[in-house]
């Protein structure tokens, strides 16, 4: 069963979202927003906009769109199903919700639908929501997903439906693909290998029984030349992200986005204690197997390819490298419209089928145009 849905990137103004929600008036259809950070002053109008032509709605905010390819942050996203997939937002620090996973997912009447996740990047307990959704899960569905919020990794509220905009949550929709699902990002892993000894949430606190800042310097600088300091610690790290090896999960990517005075080092999600890690460079524009992977899971088709892209790969490769990328992708994959936003980390299906975490990736899912 195809997932029908019509996109529309329009201006966020009153007059323009009452023509372009008006064909969704009195069926079953809705509407999935995404907004970048510069226009969350908008919501509420989407909001009242939706509940007076009785449209549901659900969304969230992304430190940018991606129109046509290239990087945009004016205007929204209106994904506009023709009849609405299951949709749930839930508050991520109280869990009894996890419970009514599995129920919720048999109620769909589909056979391994795609579970995608939007997560609040802010959110203290990512990690851990993921690890019960895949014990409650098992196999039941496949896993994909996207972190919303600032991309200043400031606490915001950036998941929203009719009625609210909330922080630390997670928004949740089923979808009945079967095919048309791809994440990859294309990043080799080096030999250096260390321990994450101790952690704190999403803090590595040591690496090898020292404390991470330290180590995470050391190494930049054995290794790859590069004299770490506090004042430039965002300037390279995004260039030089953790890959994490925890229990039987894929190597997840973590680019650290902070460090405290402590000698602790900040990711998004939860790091786990006792993990192992090593360092890596992340490739340059043509150096990475990643979009000729994403071709390949993907097939060519003209349909939309709505796709989130990690902010902090788009960092590390500038603007235009990754509009490039991009654009390799929508050829690669025979599209002409390349949607989506650009993403705080991503989330899909390790080899055992459980939810995996990753930075620098991009998350890929097959439209069909209504």
């Amino acid at each position: 069963m195809p997932l029908r849905v019509s996109p529309l990137h329009c201006p966020l103004s009153a007059a323009v979202l009452e023509q372009a929600l008006g064909r969704l008036v009195g069926t079953a259809g809705g509407i999935v927003a995404l907004v970048p950070e510069a226009e969350k002053a908008q919501i509420p109008l989407l909001q009242e906009c939706c509940r007076r032509l009785g449209v549901p709605l659900f969304g969230a905010v992304f430190p940018a769109l991606i129109v046509h390819g290239r990087e945009c942050r004016d205007g929204v996203w209106l994904l506009r199903f023709t009849s609405m997939p299951p949709l749930r937002l839930h508050s991520g620090t109280h869990t009894a919700w996890l419970d009514q996973l599995p129920d919720w997912v048999a109620q769909s009447g589909w056979a391994e639908p795609v579970l995608f996740s939007v997560f609040d990047a802010c959110l203290p307990n990512l990690y851990a929501i993921l690890r019960q959704m895949g014990e409650r899960l098992d196999d039941q569905v496949v896993y994909a997903g996207a972190n919303a919020g600032s991309e200043t990794f400031q606490p915001m509220a950036c998941l929203f439906d009719s009625h609210q905009v909330v922080s630390e949550s997670v928004l949740l929709m089923l979808l009945p693909l079967g095919s048309g699902l791809a994440v990859e990002h294309g990043y080799s892993v080096p030999t250096r290998i260390m321990r994450i000894t101790q952690s704190a949430g999403n803090r590595i606190l040591a690496l090898d029984d020292r404390p991470a800042f330290q180590a995470y310097a050391e190494a930049l600088g054995e290794d790859y030349g590069v004299v770490l300091t506090g004042e430039t610690f965002y300037q390279h790290a995004v260039h030089h992200p953790f890959a994490v090896l925890a229990g039987d999960s894929l190597v997840q990517v973590l680019i650290p986005v902070a460090h405290d005075d402590d000698g602790g080092v900040h990711c998004v999600g939860e790091v786990p204690e006792g993990g192992v890690v090593v360092i890596m460079r992340a490739p340059e524009l043509g150096e990475s197997d990643c979009i000729p992977h994403l071709a390949e899971h993907l097939g060519q088709d003209d349909a939309p390819l709505l796709t989130f892209y990690c902010a902090g790969r788009r960092m590390h490769l500038g603007e235009s490298s990754a509009a490039v990328e991009m654009a390799a992708l929508a050829a690669s994959c025979g599209t002409q419209t390349l949607l989506g936003a650009l993403s705080l980390g991503e989330v899909s299906t390790d080899g055992q089928g459980r939810p995996a975490f990753h930075n620098a990736a991009l998350v890929c899912l097959r439209l069909q145009d209504s």
